[in-house]
């Protein structure tokens, strides 16, 4: 009976808790899979079969009930103090002792250049990979402990109470109407200059962007939680460039990542969870 309703389960639990919404995700996904080399695409192939990038961006939300997954709860964002410069940010998160987004990325990293990880555990940490590049482009998620990263800030959009975290995961996204196919026309529009400099760029530079944001986001809500019109035309543009961002440096990641081709390691083919720091 476990095996039958499960799978509703987890659609469900994945679209309360999920980051960019389901959409945002597979956006980020699908960007991605138009600036890979060939060799990525190969390797990408290789790893996932039949599955492409966007089938795959929202499986470390689907996952996220399962009680083997558990420990990869706290991977999908960073609690940082608000007011830091890019110095005291970067040493703010490469401290910490606890498992994070940033932690997360260079792991899955790791795991996909290891030559003794298997053919399964290059697949986990590439499907992980997908879903946190995007989660680091969501600026809610780079945000502050205290209140659960925008989570308990209530506000008013559309005529209807949400949160700052769900209305930057989902409800402006859900305001422009695009199904995947426009999105990904709308906001894959980045000019190979824009492609070049935001691959270069350091996954730190990544968060400290959207900490900075949602930085601005707090003290805009501060000052009037109730949303209108006006709000969704002023940041529905920081929505579009975040997606195109993560998907142009997703792409650029994976693309030098699998340079090289990928090595399917031992034998056997158990799956194992990301490294973890402490306990």
């Amino acid at each position: 009976m476990k095996k039958i309703i499960l799978p509703s389960i987890l659609i469900l639990l994945s679209i309360i808790i999920g980051s960019w919404g389901t959409l945002g995700h597979q956006t980020v996904a699908k960007i991605a899979e138009n600036h890979l080399s060939p060799k990525a695409r190969q390797e990408v192939a290789v790893l996932l079969g039949k599955q492409t990038l966007a089938n795959v961006s929202n499986w470390a939300d689907e996952i996220r009930p399962l009680p083997e997954y558990k420990y990869a709860a706290p991977l999908h964002y960073i609690n940082v103090p608000s007011g830091l410069d890019y110095n005291e940010f970067s040493k703010a998160v490469t401290s910490q002792q606890t498992d994070n987004i940033y932690t997360a990325i260079l792991q899955c990293k790791k795991k996909l250049l290891d030559k003794t990880t298997t053919r399964e555990q290059k697949a986990e940490a590439l499907k992980f990979l997908v879903h946190f590049v995007g989660d680091a482009h969501q600026p809610m998620h780079v945000s502050r402990a205290e209140d659960k990263g925008g989570n308990t800030i209530q506000v008013q959009f559309d005529g209807k109470g949400t949160n700052l975290h769900a209305l930057w995961d989902s409800k402006l996204i859900d305001h422009q109407a695009f199904d995947l196919e426009n999105m990904v026309k709308q906001y894959d529009r980045a000019s190979n200059k824009e492609i070049a400099g935001w691959q270069r760029d350091e996954i730190l530079k990544w968060l400290f962007e959207s900490y900075q944001i949602c930085d601005t986001l707090y003290a805009e809500v501060a000052k009037d939680n109730k949303l209108t019109e006006d709000y969704y035309k002023a940041h529905i543009p920081i929505v579009e460039k975040r997606i195109d961002q993560g998907g142009i440096r997703l792409a650029g990641l994976l693309n030098e990542i699998f340079k090289d081709g990928i090595s399917e390691g031992a034998i056997h083919s158990l799956a194992i969870p990301l490294e973890r720091k402490g306990n």
